[in-house]
């Protein structure tokens, strides 16, 4: 029997947001953050201690709420964490998602969702993983069926004009 070779179609995808790799264990993130504000992963952990009183050193959590103000001090919006009840549908065109959760332990690490609509009639999604620990052709992933999006935060660029009326 003949088995069809899987073929990682985010191979041809380009991403909207360059690709941040993570540091060390916990700061998943904080990469996230950094590749959705184009900001680089020192800087965002930089605000996040001297804006945010994050502890320079662990042991340290990265709550929902951190996640939100470091996200809103450079300009974007962003939900608290929603459960993926029914499936991609759910999530934001743009969320920091987690992936690899367990629900005993409640963790789980962040990736970068992204549901590119630049060809209206094929959008495309794919995240964007920010371990260090994984092969160069998994930076981009589509294969949401090993790497399953369980909660996710969704994230939008603030409308200055209104905040300034």
């Amino acid at each position: 029997m003949a088995t069809t070779p899987t073929v990682n179609q985010a191979q041809t995808i380009q991403p909207v947001f360059k690709r941040v790799q993570q540091a060390v264990d916990h700061d998943c993130a904080f990469a996230c953050i950094a590749m959705i504000t184009n900001k680089s992963l020192d800087e965002v952990v930089q605000v996040a201690i001297e804006k945010f009183k994050h502890p320079a050193n662990g042991p340290y959590f990265i709550t929902e709420e951190l996640i939100n103000k470091i996200l809103a001090h450079y300009g974007f919006v962003s939900t608290i964490y929603k459960e993926v009840e029914t499936g991609l549908v759910d999530i934001h065109n743009v969320a920091i998602a987690m992936v690899d959760y367990d629900p005993e332990t409640e963790i789980g690490r962040h990736v970068v969702f992204v549901r590119d609509k630049a060809n209206t009639k094929q959008p495309v999604e794919y995240m964007i993983d920010p371990a260090y620990w994984i092969t160069s052709s998994s930076y981009v992933r589509t294969d949401f069926q090993k790497l399953v999006p369980a909660w996710f935060i969704g994230v939008t660029p603030m409308n200055r004009m209104a905040a300034k009326n």
